[in-house]
Order: C-alpha cells, then structure tokens, then sequence
C-alpha cells in the first residue's frame, strides 16, 4: 500500500511539472523551519501536521517530518534550511525570516522543491513573493493582523493616552507593525513611545524605561522576539497595570489583556491544506496565498482579576472566554 501511494504521488507530481527530490524508501520527506520555539510559532506547525493527518498524509507512514528550530540564529536558520533544501520533497517556512532562508537554499540547490510559508506579515514586502497569484514555487499564509484595529481597543479604556510598542527592529514584520501602529495613534490621538530593541536581554530595561516614561497600555505586535518572552514579562504588566494588546492569542494567554488575535494554529492549518493539495498533485501556480481572516477578541481574564480592572462593556459582546 505504502510503496503504491510513494508511486502514484511521485507520478502526480511529474505531472504538475514538480522537481522533487527522489527518496530512498517509501516515504516523502517534509522539512519544516522555524526562527525559534515559542507557542505561537509551535501552534503554526502543529496545525501544519494536524492538518496533512487529516488529508491523508501521516507521519512514519507515507511521510517524515523534519523539524527543525534555529532559535534566533540567522547562521543556524541558513545552515538548517541548505540542509532540508536538498533533502526535503516539500519544506516548509513559520516565520519571515525562515521562509526567506529556505528560498533561498531551494534556488542555491537549482531545485523547484516546493516552499510553503506561514507566520509572515508581509510576504510580498519581504520579497517573498511577487503577489498573491504570482508566487513560482512558493505558496503559504500571511498572519497579518487588523493592526488599526487592536490600537483602538486602548480608547476603550479610560486614562490611556500614551502607549508603548515592544517589537524587534531586526524583525521586517514588526517594522510593519511598528508603522500601522504609528498611523493608528496619530489617528486616534495616542502618543507612541518607541520600544524596539535588538536583542532578548534588552526587552526588560525598554520595558521599564517606557513604563518610567508614563505608558499606561502597551502594544504586542506578531513578534517572535517579544513573544517568547511574554511570560517574563506578565508580573511587571500586572503590577503596573498596563492594558496590553497582543496582536497573536499565545501572548495574550502569557501575559498580556487581550487582542483581536491571530489563532497560529489554524493558520498553520489552512498552510497544510496547502500542502496537501500540493501533494496530491495539483500545480502550486493554481493556488492562491492567503491572509488569516479570522481574529476573535482574546481576553485574560487572569490580568483583570490580579489588576482589578474592568473590562469595559462594550467589549463584553466579543469576549472569547
């Protein structure tokens, strides 16, 4: 059964002009790269796998998955992705700079392996990709978020007219991130106070030093950086009882208020839908690149009870608890 699956897939694949890479048993190698291990980079690939599962394609049966974190190192980020490049029959990229690496690796080893991405703000800007249907052999989900949306949830709260924004300067889709919000304060009558930083051991110091500075709210953007660090910083948000909007579900759960949130984990699986229609044959040109469309309002209940501030009643209707 196995080898016949290996057989029709490969046959598959030749007929949609797909170069993949030849195997020497029966399964179909999966690379999958993420800058670093955090919950939100993790759901994206568990929903990946949790959704090949369900079309079919399982682990130890007709595929293998490679999974590889580089934590934060560009060096170790490239070497993985030269590696899954010339191993893998599909790779896949969570987060920008990933994604980056493995097209890069892809087209260094002269193959047309195909690249799916995910957790990427701006994949065109980022020059991933040329447009959301012209695209070669890259396909995969954007977790760009309603920015504008989420600073306006700071008007809900009385008080708050200066806010903070945590974000890595080094990361492109928080420089995004880092612009919308601008605009959205200018908009709406916030001050913004800059809180970028370059590396972990300063996301402490920009916090307290933006705090010093009198920010009463505090803006989490789609940072893998600042996520992985969240839990760090929960008791120093309650303490000072800074309302923090988190634009992904897992930073709100860590330490932040609430957000109108990206769910990592089902866009990782509308990533794997993607990839198992490649699988299955059908041409990666004739499929679309997608946004995630769905942000349900998240809210930690735990931050309200600790700070003993209210959430206010007009927010009450889109609670998600």
């Amino acid at each position: 059964m196995k080898k016949t699956l290996r057989i029709l897939l490969l046959g598959l694949f030749a007929a949609s002009s797909m170069s993949l890479t030849s195997c020497k048993d029966d399964l179909i190698d999966i690379g999958i790269l993420q800058v670093m291990t955090h919950d939100a980079l993790n759901g994206a690939r568990d929903g990946f796998i949790e959704q090949l599962k369900e079309e079919g394609f399982v682990e130890g049966e007709n595929i293998r998955i490679s999974k590889n974190a580089a934590e934060g190192d560009t060096a170790t980020e490239n070497s993985m992705a030269t590696k899954l490049a010339t191993s893998s029959d599909l790779v896949f990229g969570i987060s920008t700079s990933s994604a980056l690496a493995l097209k890069s690796a892809v087209s260094d080893a002269e193959k047309e392996t195909p690249v799916l991405y995910s957790a990427v703000t701006d994949p065109i800007g980022a020059g991933l990709i040329k447009s959301v249907t012209d695209h070669g052999n890259i396909v995969g989900t954007s977790d760009a978020g309603p920015t504008s949306k989420n600073i306006a949830l700071f008007k809900e709260f009385a008080g708050i007219t200066k806010i903070g924004i945590l974000y890595n300067q080094a990361e492109p889709n928080s420089q995004v991130q880092k612009k919308e919000c601008q605009k959205a304060c200018d908009d709406l009558g916030l001050t913004l106070v800059d809180g970028g930083v370059t590396a972990s051991n300063e996301i402490f110091s920009s916090l307290s030093g933006m705090i010093g500075e009198g920010i009463k709210g505090l803006f989490v953007p789609t940072d893998n950086l600042i996520a992985s660090s969240m839990q760090a910083l929960k008791e120093t948000l309650i303490e000072n009882k800074i309302v923090t909007v988190c634009a992904d579900k897992a930073s709100t759960d860590k330490g932040g208020t609430l957000g109108y949130s990206v769910d990592y984990t089902l866009l990782g699986k509308t990533t794997g839908k993607m990839a198992a229609r490649i699988l299955k044959g059908e041409k990666i040109s004739s499929i679309t690149c997608s946004l995630s469309d769905s942000f349900p309002l998240e809210i930690n209940e735990e931050f309200f009870k600790k700070t003993g501030l209210s959430l206010p009643d007009s927010l009450a209707k889109d609670r998600q608890i």
